[in-house]
């Protein structure tokens, strides 16, 4: 499911402005030493070919999809925060073509889950809000599931006609990963934020011809806009 960025951070906004202009709004719990959080997130994945040699797809495998986050974690110092956080993006789908000998298709669905250590930085805080940074890594699943279609006839015809798709089949890949982002953390009730985030993923995704998941052309660089609602105790 392809979702667009800009409609995405409409509520985003919104919300950021709604906490800025809100006079009452419940000052952050200075004492609380711990905390933990849920969020909804837009992945955005981009992507490249991966060479001009006509056994390879002529485009790389890159979309958006929807996806929720949890997190988790306690304060070591008054501005150091040591936590985890996990990612699970839905699957976006994305078609590639093959102008080989015959013209094929690959439909890929695929997801990047992410579990991740994380240090938390407060860089500015008020009794109302609180502006870190957060950097960190950990491991990540990389899983596609793919079906395949052929060009029918024996002769090849513009635009190609494909045949049916091939059963599903799927493949996985374990790797490592490091992130970086932000927080604006807005304090709307007594231990209880909005939190505007932005995390950026680089996965390290492999370099061997061989593996299945290769062709995919997949780009180092996830981005996660994310908003949060996050408690503290």
């Amino acid at each position: 499911m392809k979702v667009s960025v800009v409609e995405f951070m409409k509520p985003i906004l919104a919300a950021i402005a709604i906490v800025f202009l809100a006079h009452l709004t419940p000052a952050l719990a200075q004492d609380s030493r711990a905390y933990a959080g849920a969020a909804g997130f837009v992945s955005i994945q981009g992507s490249h070919r991966q060479g001009s040699a006509p056994s390879l797809p002529t485009t790389g495998a890159g979309g958006t999809a929807m996806g929720v986050g949890f997190e988790a974690g306690v304060l070591l110092a008054p501005r150091i925060a040591l936590g985890a956080e996990v990612s699970l993006p839905g699957r976006f789908t994305s078609i590639q073509e093959t102008d080989y000998s015959r013209v094929f298709e690959q439909k890929s669905r695929h997801r990047d889950v992410a579990l991740s250590g994380v240090v938390r930085t407060v860089l500015a805080s008020s009794p109302r809000l609180r502006v870190g940074l957060v950097a960190g890594g950990g491991v990540v699943r990389e899983s596609t599931r793919q079906q395949r279609r052929d060009q029918q006839g024996l002769l090849p015809t513009y635009p190609p006609v494909f045949g049916p798709y091939s059963d599903e089949y799927s493949f996985a890949r374990w790797t490592v990963g490091a992130l970086v982002g932000a927080d604006v953390e807005m304090a709307i009730a007594p231990h209880l934020a909005l939190v505007p985030q932005m995390r950026a993923h680089f996965i390290r995704r492999s370099n061997d011809p061989s593996e299945q998941g290769w062709a995919l052309g997949l780009d180092a660089l996830v981005l996660r806009p994310a908003l949060s609602v996050r408690t503290t105790f």
